[in-house]
């Protein structure tokens, strides 16, 4: 007998991957950001505003908040507050749309296992290397790999705790109600939707032709979709566009001109004040770089 792993490409990306100290007072004030954020109290604690929700991350605690939700967080401690922070995207469509089921998630030093308390501190040793890399690219790349590795890691550890949280509410009516619970038919019907959304490039179809096509209404079929992805079909088309320039940006030699016309937009200050938006960097700042950012692709 034989097994094969299916073929898989998907990109990560990895930004302001970073240690920090603050002192008692100090505050970040409310924002949000299209990417994912895991947050580690290492020592002291963070009051954290989330949302509507309000919470304290203490000692040991990983916390994981989905992509654009609105957050604040201070320091109310009379100690300092010690942390590891990092940003990071993905285009697994079914990964990313349930690390988006919650507003945040909190694993505890239990769950988390004590095996990533030592992992961070290797990682810790190896960004400071990276730092004072004073020409050893491959030596930097190797180490970078690490650092990749791990942050998969803590992912997937946060998607165990959020498909244990999701199993757990299937029988709790009143946790999750029905309503919330698409239909094998409705199933069908977004999985047809998103394959006509992914296959039409460079995405200038609308929801209301594929609604008619499916012999739908645009509120049913963006209704449907949103129950099954936790995403509007608007919102997944972005996803698409934006996921396309950052793969043509890390890894082909166009031009900005040139993946502009590739992705359908008008023109290149059309294109750029739109991935600006969705990212809060130009198109030309987002090529990779050793120290702002890093991008892997497997296949």
């Amino acid at each position: 007998m034989e097994l094969y792993l299916p073929d898989l490409t998907s990109t990560m990306q990895i930004i302001g991957c970073h240690f920090g100290t603050k002192p008692p007072g100090w505050r970040y004030a409310r924002h949000h950001h299209f990417l994912f954020e895991i947050l580690h109290c290492m020592e002291g604690s963070a009051y954290q505003m989330i949302g509507d929700d309000e919470t304290t991350l203490h000692a040991g605690e990983w916390m994981l908040f989905k992509s654009g939700v609105a957050h604040e967080m201070m320091n109310l401690a009379d100690q300092p507050y010690r942390y590891f922070n990092v940003h990071f995207d993905l285009d697994d469509p079914i990964l990313r749309a349930a690390l988006c089921q919650f507003d945040y998630t909190i694993l505890t030093p239990e769950e988390i296992g004590a095996s990533m308390d030592q992992q961070l501190a290797i990682v810790e040793g190896t960004i400071l290397s990276l730092t004072q890399n004073t020409g050893n690219k491959l030596s930097g790349s190797i180490q970078q790999l690490h650092i990749q590795a791990f942050i998969l890691e803590l992912i997937e550890r946060f998607s165990q705790k959020i498909q244990a949280q999701l199993s757990a509410s299937v029988g709790e009516s009143a946790a999750r109600p029905t309503s919330y619970t698409p239909t094998s038919s409705e199933t069908a019907i977004a999985r047809e939707m998103e394959y006509i959304l992914r296959m039409e490039q460079p995405y200038k179809g609308t929801i209301g032709d594929i609604a008619s096509e499916l012999g739908l209404s645009r509120s049913q079929c963006s209704k449907i979709f949103t129950k099954v992805y936790g995403q509007s079909p608007r919102q997944y088309i972005s996803r698409l566009i934006l996921n396309k320039a950052k793969h043509l940006l890390v890894n082909s030699n166009l031009s900005i001109e040139q993946i502009a016309e590739e992705l359908g937009f008008e023109s290149t200050s059309q294109f750029s004040r739109q991935f600006r938006r969705w990212t809060g960097t130009a198109p030309s700042h987002f090529r990779p770089r050793l120290h702002n950012s890093v991008t892997v692709a497997s296949q």
